[in-house]
């Protein structure tokens, strides 16, 4: 026989088949992944140096049309 299975949140007791705790709802252990990092796909850009104005070309593909606003944290 398969014993219960016990909430890592609450401590409570749940029947062995339960995905969810009946009492807090938190996920049980036995169906968690393993924690494993993942690898990061993202890739940082370096701050432009200059100022980037009309006509002015940034990570060698986008060009600056026109400033659209601006505000406290930067512009667009």
């Amino acid at each position: 026989m398969v014993s219960a299975v016990k909430c890592p949140k609450c401590q409570s007791e749940n029947p062995p088949e339960s995905t969810y705790c009946g009492k807090c709802a938190g996920r049980l252990d036995k169906f968690r992944e393993p924690a494993e990092p993942f690898p990061s796909v993202t890739k940082t850009l370096e701050m432009a140096s200059e100022e980037l104005t009309t006509g002015s070309t940034f990570a060698g593909r986008y060009q600056v049309i026109e400033e659209l606003g601006a505000g406290g944290m930067g512009r667009v």
